[in-house]
């Protein structure tokens, strides 16, 4: 990207979003605070992060009509995703709670994002948390494989939201799971369109054009549903 200055920016997916700071000249707002980049943009010879997740998971899930003040959320995952996903509720939500198979990076996003009330908790803790929690959120690439689940989707309860981020496949076992519960479930696939029309902002300096991008994300799930 340095050397081609026709490229005016990239997106970064997981793994890379949270090492990929390193390799950058500076962060925007969400990405300082989040300590994670899933867009960069190139401006004058300079590389700059950010983070369009951040917001596209607030949109999302008011989309989906889901209101996060006052409740509990379980995020599962410490990498970019789950970082943006707690920077996005802890403003509204009551608690917090972070899990993932190294308790030392949840420690640390908890201690990055000042999470007090909840915290880092391990995986042995989850058949407790899950059935506890009004949100649920996968940020873990678990499930994209179309057959594996964080954890048991029988502890899952009808009154609850799961969130998984992952679109591809786009009904999950855990969403699935969670639909046969009688709980609300949805994808990321609307997150994904949001940090879209982020990005596409942010490389352009232009509006995005939104129902263009919505229909063009619509064509490429319908085709992939039939290929």
């Amino acid at each position: 990207m340095r050397a081609d200055s026709s490229v005016i920016g990239a997106a970064v997916t997981m793994p890379h979003t949270v090492a990929v700071t390193k390799l950058l000249d500076g962060l925007g707002p969400e990405a300082s605070v989040v300590k994670a980049v899933n867009t960069i943009s190139h401006r004058a010879g300079a590389l700059v992060g950010w983070n369009t997740d951040r917001p596209a998971f607030s949109l999302a899930l008011e989309d989906a009509g889901f209101q996060v003040k006052g409740k509990d959320a379980l995020v599962l995952g410490a990498g970019g995703a789950a970082r943006a996903s707690v920077d996005a509720l802890r403003a509204e939500a009551a608690k917090i709670w972070v899990s993932s198979r190294d308790l030392e990076e949840a420690r640390a996003v908890c201690r990055d994002l000042e999470i007090s009330n909840g915290g880092p908790a391990p995986l042995g803790s989850l058949s407790l948390l899950v059935r506890k929690v009004d949100l649920v959120v996968n940020a873990t690439p678990v499930g994209s494989d179309g057959e594996a689940v964080p954890f048991p989707v029988e502890w899952i309860t009808p009154s609850q939201f799961v969130f998984d981020l992952i679109y591809r496949p786009l009904v999950t076992r855990l969403v699935q799971g969670a639909r046969d519960q009688g709980a609300r479930a949805i994808n990321g696939l609307t997150m994904l369109l949001f940090q879209g029309l982020a990005a596409f902002e942010i490389w352009t300096d232009q509006p995005a054009p939104e129902e263009a991008m919505r229909a063009a994300l619509e064509r490429a799930v319908v085709g992939r549903l039939s290929s």
